[in-house]
């Protein structure tokens, strides 16, 4: 009995309960619709690529355009254009990101105010594209006043979503946001799965061997990805006076895969902002700029699916520096008297460093990248959906998220057991 009331006091399973009771509410909300639109219009639309993308990261909020239909694409942008602006490009901002936890704050409401206009362009310029694409069918009043309450509706959605993120980092599992994403992608794996079922039906037999053949290839990516995920370079650190007390040296573990999956949330996100662009010039698709966007800025086409992998590589070599930050690195270990063996303290470390990523990046960003355009490829050349298409990048947020989740729950338990141990004082001085 003990042992149960301590398993429900325990703080993971309060952060469990709290982060499951924070989708279930993130998912109520896709059933608030959007007044003013003609939902016959927008079932026409279901296996347009376009929207298909976009719903990949609401969880279908499309499908009834609800409140939750952007989801958090536009925060991902404005995080995209914010990092970008922060390397050196604006000085103020390359000044905030040096500045610790109060840098990060100013950062913060930059990013969200950024996302706000991102959220109301992105939001009208979906709607005029649904409403081009329905031949001015998709809203029942077609007026600048119905324009405007749909986008702040979407966009109020979108914030709604970030809070709702915020909330499952502070007193949850894992990134928020990549949870917000990961619960959107489960929930259209039961479609997912019966376009494969379909896929692999002829008449009214299933070909089992097939369908075998598919699951068997699904489990090998998930291994490889869980492997991949969990590889690491272990970099020796060296403290001159804890080595004299305990013998032992420290490690810097590095990921092959630095950044995790968002090379491929922030590429997947990149390839809905020219997607939006077509949606509302539909009319002129016969015109040349039209159909250069269409080729090489969609996941239907083998050149927009390089472009995408291309995509892939960029950002992990750009999120790796982000996220360990060798300037830093070297500088906090040198002010911790700490220093790798063979290498001088200072800016020979903070190379080193970079060195290491670079190396790192290739490996872990080619394997990002086969994973990710292999499906589509594939589904492009066998005229599947784009859905099924997705089942590689779906599968690698879907793994890389819950390893996530795992190691903070591992995490939490070692602070739990050691708590008292961790939390009490010890000098070192002399």
């Amino acid at each position: 009995m003990n042992k149960i009331q301590e398993f429900v006091k325990s703080p993971i399973t309060k952060r469990i309960s709290f982060t499951i009771m924070i989708l279930i509410i993130y998912r109520a909300l896709f059933f608030v619709t959007i007044p003013g639109v003609n939902s016959a219009a927008l079932a026409k639309l279901s296996n347009n690529s376009s929207l298909t993308m976009l719903s990949m990261f609401s969880g279908g909020g499309f499908e009834n355009f609800s409140i939750m239909s952007l989801g958090v694409t536009a925060y991902i942008i404005a995080q995209i254009i914010v990092q970008l602006l922060q390397a050196d490009v604006i000085p103020t901002l390359t000044q905030w990101s040096k500045e610790g936890q109060t840098g990060r704050k100013k950062l913060d409401k930059v990013t969200r105010s950024l996302t706000l206009v991102l959220g109301l362009v992105q939001a009208t310029g979906i709607t005029l594209g649904i409403n081009t694409l329905t031949n001015g069918k998709f809203m029942i009043e077609n007026n600048p006043f119905t324009i405007i309450v749909i986008a702040m509706l979407m966009t109020a959605g979108s914030f709604i979503a970030m809070w709702l993120g915020d909330l499952i980092t502070e007193n949850g599992l894992g990134n928020g946001i990549s949870v917000i994403i990961t619960a959107g992608i489960l929930v259209r794996f039961p479609s997912m799965i019966n376009d494969v079922i379909e896929g692999v039906t002829f008449g009214t037999k299933v070909n089992w061997i097939r369908f075998s053949e598919l699951m068997i290839g699904a489990a090998i990516l998930i291994l490889l990805i869980v492997w991949f995920t969990r590889s690491e370079l272990r970099i020796p650190i060296q403290y001159a006076r804890r080595a004299q007390l305990t013998g032992k040296d420290s490690y810097l573990p590095l990921k092959i895969i630095v950044p995790g999956v968002i090379p491929i949330i922030f590429a997947s996100t990149i390839m809905t902002i020219p997607q939006t662009i077509l949606m509302f010039f539909n009319a002129g698709q016969n015109s040349s700029w039209y159909r250069v966007v269409q080729t090489f800025f969609t996941l239907s086409t083998t050149s927009g699916v390089i472009i995408y992998g291309l995509m892939i590589i960029f950002f992990e070599y750009l999120y790796s520096i982000v996220q360990i930050e060798p300037d830093k690195f070297a500088d906090n270990l040198e002010k911790q008297e700490a220093y790798i063996p063979n290498v001088y303290p200072g800016d020979p470390t903070k190379e080193f460093i970079q060195n290491m990523l670079n190396y790192l990046s290739l490996p872990g960003s080619l394997f990002l990248m086969w994973v990710s355009i292999i499906p589509l490829l594939v589904a492009n050349s066998v005229s599947s959906s784009l859905q099924i298409g997705l089942s590689g990048s779906s599968i690698l947020i879907i793994t890389g998220v819950l390893i996530e989740i795992g190691r903070q729950i591992k995490g939490l338990k070692l602070k739990r057991k050691y708590g008292t141990f961790l939390s009490t004082d010890f000098s070192l001085d002399d």
